[in-house]
Order: C-alpha cells, then sequence, then structure tokens
C-alpha cells in the first residue's frame, strides 16, 4: 500500500499506551490542523486507567473504529508510554488489511509498528509524537509533511540540521527500512509478534533511560537470536539517559556485523528536534553522501 497522505485527509488520534494531558498535544494538533489535515480524536484520546489512557479493550476499539471510519486515511498515535504490547493479541489485523490506513506513532508504539507490518503488510511512520517533537520549532516538521505528502522520500545529509552524525563504517545497502525503539523490538523476540525475517533490512534503533549495560544486553540478545543476519546496514540514533546522551558505539561494535554501513548519532529519537522514519519500506542507505531513501 502507498504510505503517502494528501491534503484534506482525516487522521484519527489514537492513545495506545500511555494517558495523554490535553495541553501536552495541543501543539502537535496545531501544527497538522494548519497542515490542512481534518482531524478527530478516539472515544478514549484524553481517557485515563491507572497510566494507560484506557482500559484494554477501550484502546483496542479506538484503533478499529477508526479503520472502519471511512472519514479517515491515517491512524496517528500521539504518544508512547506503556502498554502497546497489551493490545497485540487483541488486534483484528485481518481489519487492517481490509482497510489499510497509514499509521504513525513512536517509542513503546514500536510495538504495534513491527507487529502491523509483519500480520498485515502495512508501512508507518516513526517518530513525531504529538506531546513532543511536532512542534512549530522542530527543523524537521516541514520535511515531515512533505514525506508525509510524498513530495520527499529520502533524508540527506542537506537536509539535516546537524553535523553531529558519525559515519562509522561507509558502504551502501538496500532492504527493508525497519526500526524504532530498542528494548520494545527486544521485548517481542519470543512472541508471535516478533517478525520471521527472510529478506535483507536496514535497521535503526534509539532509546530514552536505558543505562548502556542495557543497550550492549539487548544487541547481544538480537545477535544471539540470529538477528543480525539479515541486517545490511544501520542507523544508531540518539541514545539518552537521565538527560545525556550516551556514545553507545563501542560497546555494542562487537556484536554487529563488521562489514555494513552503519551511522551513528543520527538526529532520530527521544528528543524534541528528532526527524521520523518510515518503517516496512523498501529503502537504500549510502553514506558518501549520507542518504537514506524509500520507495512504495
Amino acid at each position: 500500500m502507498s504510505i503517502q497522505l494528501s491534503s484534506g485527509d482525516g487522521i484519527g488520534l489514537v492513545a495506545p499506551a500511555g494517558y495523554v494531558d490535553r495541553d501536552s498535544v495541543r501543539n502537535g494538533m496545531d501544527v497538522l490542523s494548519t497542515w490542512g489535515f481534518r482531524l478527530k480524536a478516539a472515544d478514549h484520546l484524553f481517557g485515563r486507567y491507572r497510566y494507560f489512557s484506557g482500559k484494554l479493550e477501550h484502546r483496542v476499539e479506538d484503533i478499529h473504529s477508526m479503520l472502519r471510519d471511512d472519514s479517515i486515511q491515517a491512524v496517528y498515535a500521539v504518544r508512547g508510554g506503556s502498554g502497546s504490547s497489551q493490545l497485540l493479541p487483541h488486534l483484528n489485523f485481518d481489519l487492517w488489511r481490509k482497510f489499510p490506513k497509514l499509521f504513525v506513532g513512536f517509542s513503546d508504539v514500536t510495538a504495534l509498528q513491527w507487529s502491523l507490518w509483519y500480520k498485515s503488510g502495512i508501512p508507518s511512520w516513526s517518530g513525531m509524537t504529538l506531546t513532543s517533537q511536532l512542534h512549530k520549532k522542530n527543523p524537521y516538521k516541514t520535511l515531515f509533511l512533505n514525506q508525509l505528502l510524498a513530495l520527499d522520500k529520502s533524508i540527506s545529509a542537506k537536509k539535516l540540521h546537524t553535523r553531529d552524525y558519525v559515519i562509522a563504517k561507509a558502504g551502501r545497502a538496500e532492504g527493508i527500512l525497519l526500526g524504532g525503539n530498542l528494548s520494545i523490538i527486544v521485548s517481542l523476540l519470543g512472541t508471535p509478534y516478533f517478525p520471521v525475517i527472510n529478506q535483507d533490512i536496514i535497521f535503526f534503533i534509539e532509546e530514552i533511560n536505558e543505562p548502556l549495560y542495557r543497550i550492549e544486553r539487548a544487541i547481544v540478545q538480537l545477535e544471539q537470536a540470529g538477528f543480525f543476519k539479515c541486517v545490511k546496514g544501520m542507523v544508531l540514533g540518539r541514545f539518552k539517559f537521565k538527560n545525556r546522551y550516551l556514545g553507545i558505539w563501542s560497546a555494542v561494535k562487537p556484536f554487529i556485523p563488521d562489514n555494513i554501513p552503519i551511522i551513528v548519532n543520527f538526529p532520530y529519537g527521544h528528543f524534541s528536534n528528532s526527524c521520523a522514519l518510515p518503517l516496512g519500506v523498501k529503502s537504500a542507505l549510502s553514506t558518501h553522501p549520507l542518504k537514506i531513501e524509500w520507495q512504495f
């Protein structure tokens, strides 16, 4: 399916994980409305049950309702938090296939994005939560709009608003662009929702508030599970712990392939001026000059 939208399309706002404060999403909603999208809030978007936006059945039904709604062309998870994986056994993936719609999410919602791609073949966008990343001062917001509208199908060095990234290993690779939050990806191992991957992938990851030894352990777990056999390129985003960025390359380097292109400290992750990346699309990564491009 295409992952592009058009101006005037309807976007359904859902909260499959943590509860949402109205003020925290106001700026993000204003940005989407200014771009011409019609917004519809799910019934339990501003609900609260424990630290979730609603009970399990409510969060599932909010998603299913948006899929059945002909006025909605995209489903947008406004924030992460915790609890997305609880939904997986209860989601109707046949319904996703019957009414294929673009999905946007980040952080804990990585669990939904991986299972959605695996079970239904639906691509998504990783990043641009309404609570922290989609705001008027984010230098990547216009790029994100153009990507949603399929006016731009790449991220290159000249489009980045930083030169802090490092090309750890040079080269070029092609494969399915797949990634998100590292700890959530690892949490899917051993479940029916971790994809059986028999094709080349370009793997992108980030993390928040996990110490270096846990990041290293997660990478080792993926390596021992045989995951890296299919990885042909990597994009390491930013890894943040207690308001400081971690340098993880030296710790994880021994456990990942040594003959693939790798970008370190890419501007993707849990910080306000982050870019977004598509998930589940055919892509190519090159390092000189730096460019990630995709097709759908």
